[in-house]
């Protein structure tokens, strides 16, 4: 900022300074012909030409010339040479010339006047011009000086103000790519731009903090979940081997076992490629007929499951979601309600406005679990032995949650559970 300050403070003052030197020169200029008017007397038909007394035009040297460029009378204290333009105007009536001479370190101003038998020249010393550029030249420097060392200053505070957290926030993302930490403090209570970034770079690490203790709980709950079946199966197998020659119905038995750890494994395996993989994340949302999809979806689920499904979509309203996620996420819910009814009734799914509901006559879910069965891997005591993933009401979560929409899990009149969602009306 010091070079920048310097190279402008410079050019200004180079600017200032010829356009000031030639105002003063034109000034003089304008003076010396205002003067040559009352200080030379051309008679014409006489080679005789009067200087009359200068009196307080002293400031103004006045020489006369004949055709040959020879002195005829002279007021100058100085021999100042004969330029070759002046030359050219000797014996010219129309012949003009100006000239800034240098004799003995001063500068003059020098007019020649061409006339029929000679030349007037009529001179100004630059003398107090050039004391007047001179203290220009001292003062500009003078500024430069104090602008460059002004620029500085302010270089100075905004690299300490400015550059220094910048500074911080660089060690801090190379302290992060070197160990990994994120659990560092960056921001600072600052209102400019930079408190803004610091801010902003300190809800970045919260985020990657957050999503790394997600993934960390993801993998760990998944190991815990994928402990049970895989241990069912070892169990399984290691009974085959010990009895080869065991009955039919005890083999079976163990088969069935078998296929339904087999299928509980897939469901988990699938669930959790949904979650990890961010496909859920991916789709674009479009206009949806929540009834219809919910029609469509209990239809699918009651031959699957040989179930009866009865939809209720009177008033369903159109809301704006991923149709597949959507899809999955009204799959999950009826799935769930089949799953803990074992009632063999119809399981119900009411659609108002936006908001599905789905309604079973099971178990129903015990008030500490209310607020807990949307999370991932949560299973309620009751439901620990039953099969199943602890993800599909995660995965409802997730999708109604990116599409704006809320969660809600109560007690059905009646007994049972209601479980469902809302969406905002497109």
């Amino acid at each position: 900022m010091a070079v920048l300050g310097f190279v402008a403070t410079g050019m200004v003052g180079a600017v200032s300074y010829r356009s000031t030197s030639m105002r003063l020169v034109d000034e003089v200029d304008r003076s010396i012909k205002e003067a040559t008017s009352l200080l030379v007397n051309i008679r014409s038909g006489d080679d005789r030409v009067g200087i009359p007394s200068r009196g307080l035009l002293g400031v103004y040297s006045v020489r006369l010339l004949n055709r040959k460029a020879e002195v005829v009378n002279s007021s100058f204290d100085k021999n100042l040479e004969l330029t070759a333009k002046a030359k050219l105007a000797i014996g010219d009536d129309k012949g003009f010339d100006v000239a800034t001479i240098t004799f003995d370190n001063e500068r003059f101003r020098v007019h020649t006047v061409g006339a029929t038998r000679g030349a007037v020249q009529v001179a100004r010393s630059l003398g107090e011009t050039d004391r007047v550029l001179s203290d220009l030249r001292r003062r500009t420097t003078f500024l430069v000086i104090v602008v460059s060392l002004v620029a500085a200053a302010v270089g100075w505070l905004l690299a300490s103000t400015v550059a220094a957290p910048l500074r911080r926030l660089t060690r801090a993302a190379e302290e992060v790519e070197a160990s990994g930490n994120l659990d560092l403090a960056v921001a600072e209570p600052r209102a400019d731009e930079v408190g803004r970034l610091g801010a902003a770079f300190q809800s970045m690490l919260g985020a990657l903090q957050r999503s790394r203790t997600e993934q960390q709980r993801l993998v760990q709950d998944a190991g815990h979940e994928l402990r049970t079946p895989l241990t069912s199966l070892r169990t399984n197998l290691s009974v085959i081997r010990r009895h080869p020659d065991m009955g039919s119905e005890m083999q079976e038995r163990i088969l069935d076992d078998l296929d339904g750890e087999v299928r509980e494994l897939t469901d988990l395996v699938n669930e959790l490629v949904s979650v990890a993989s961010g496909e859920l994340a991916d789709q674009p949302a479009e206009i949806i007929d929540l009834g219809a999809l919910a029609e469509s979806v209990g239809a699918r689920v009651a031959r699957r499951k040989e179930r009866v499904v009865d939809v209720d979509a009177a008033a369903a309203g159109i809301v704006l979601a991923p149709p597949a996620g959507l899809e999955r996420a009204i799959t999950n819910l009826i799935q769930n309600a089949a799953k803990f009814d074992t009632s063999g009734g119809p399981i119900e799914v009411v659609v108002r406005d936006g908001d599905l509901r789905v309604l079973d006559r099971g178990p129903g879910i015990p008030d500490e679990d209310l607020a807990l069965i949307f999370d991932r891997f949560h299973r309620a005591v009751t439901a620990r032995t039953m099969p199943g993933s602890g993800l599909g009401l995660a995965i409802v979560r997730e999708i109604v949650e990116r599409s704006g929409g809320t969660v809600s899990a109560r007690h059905r009149d009646g007994g049972g559970a209601d479980v469902g969602f809302s969406l905002p009306e497109a």
